[in-house]
């Protein structure tokens, strides 16, 4: 018996140290060590959860099995989840109380937490980017104050109950800055750059001063990946200390031309050395609708004429951005974010309708709340 022990003992040494064998040591110095592969985000925002949940809405696997969303899509694929935070919301929803919340079962989960910073009361876009209402009205440098300390006191928390995200996202879609209009930088503002930089450095400095071991990961966010690359220049002169470039994608709203997308992100790739995720993106399974809301989409002129409107269309243009994001020059591409695959239509107040979603037919769930197959794309990546 110990003779075996010893020749198998033997024959695993020798195995370990086979030329096949790609492990090294520190030891070795003429060779370099390989860097651990780096994570591909499969994400989602479910920023409506908190909401949502309240209603006891029903989501179903492909089966028809009622399963708890989360853990439904962390053992399939999801591996991050992003939620969006407003400073004081008008509607109550996406509060930071809310936020904490659902961060610890984030990390339950094992999945990692995408913090989405609106510096808003509501909802922050590029055609609209008010300040928080306690914001309003103040000077230029109370307001640099005001961000750096509200962040700060936000991810500290986070900290303190061990949720702290991996990817702090510093405004959404700012494309025209954000908090207006302090730091706006269109039309009679294009040149007000210094004061929409200043703005993000001290939300970027709050970060790193409770990240003192550097996990976080900070992102800035356009939402054009046409135009991107202007706004990203316009930002160099300003070294901001960010890490990720994330881009929303919507063919309702940017370029249906697939191979100027694709374009476009490796330039912004060799260009500007950021590693870069997709955001947001959705994509509607059906054109038909399952309340009395009308939907963000709803004709043919709206989608990409690639990926027919039909469950398998969507899990093919999810396939598709798998494929461009992993391509994307240098390894920059991360991965990307699946926009609100959980706003069915369900019974409660949400924008336009009491009883209702606009975004039922661009869900990862059918009308039955059923899983849809865009979730092998989740499973095989």
């Amino acid at each position: 018996m110990n003779k075996f022990r010893y020749i198998l003992f033997s024959l695993v040494i020798l195995a370990c140290s086979s030329s096949e064998d790609n492990t090294v040591t520190s030891e070795d110095p003429d060779v370099t060590v390989p860097e651990p592969t780096s994570v591909f985000y499969t994400g989602m925002d479910l920023s409506f959860q908190s909401e949502l949940e309240s209603y006891d809405v029903n989501y179903r696997s492909e089966n028809g099995t009622v399963v708890d969303l989360l853990d439904f899509v962390s053992n399939n694929g999801n591996n991050l989840v992003r939620l969006k935070l407003w400073h004081t919301p008008i509607d109550g929803q996406n509060s930071l109380t809310d936020v904490k919340n659902y961060a610890q079962r984030i990390k339950a989960n094992g999945m990692a937490f995408l913090l989405n910073f609106h510096y808003s009361d509501y909802w922050a876009d590029p055609g609209t980017q008010t300040p928080p209402a306690a914001w309003q009205n103040m000077t230029d440098e109370e307001l640099r104050i005001a961000i750096y300390e509200y962040t700060k006191d936000v991810v500290t928390q986070l900290k303190a109950q061990n949720t702290l995200p991996e990817i702090i996202q510093i405004g959404n879609e700012t494309d025209s800055g954000f908090l207006w209009d302090y730091g706006k930088v269109w039309n009679e503002f294009s040149d007000n750059w210094g004061n929409y930089a200043a703005l993000v450095r001290e939300a970027i400095r709050a970060v790193r001063e409770v990240d003192t071991e550097d996990k976080v990961q900070i992102m800035i966010h356009n939402s054009n990946i046409v135009n991107a690359e202007f706004y990203f220049a316009e930002l160099v002169p300003f070294t901001l200390d960010y890490d990720i470039i994330g881009l929303s994608y919507y063919p309702q709203f940017h370029s249906k031309n697939l191979n100027l997308i694709t374009s476009k992100l490796n330039r912004l790739a060799e260009d500007f050395e950021k590693e870069i995720m997709i955001v947001e993106i959705a994509y509607p399974f059906t054109l038909d609708w399952n309340d009395t809301t009308t939907n963000w989409i709803g004709s043919t002129t709206q989608i990409i004429p690639e990926f027919p409107p039909t469950p398998e269309g969507q899990k093919a243009y999810l396939e598709w951005w798998t494929s461009t994001i992993k391509n994307i020059p240098n390894d920059k591409g991360i991965g990307f974010c699946y926009w609100a695959p959980d706003w069915v239509a369900f019974s409660g107040n949400q924008n336009t309708s009491t009883s209702g979603s606009v975004w039922e037919n661009q869900c990862l769930f059918n009308f039955d709340h059923r899983a849809l197959p865009a979730f092998d794309v989740y499973r095989d990546n």
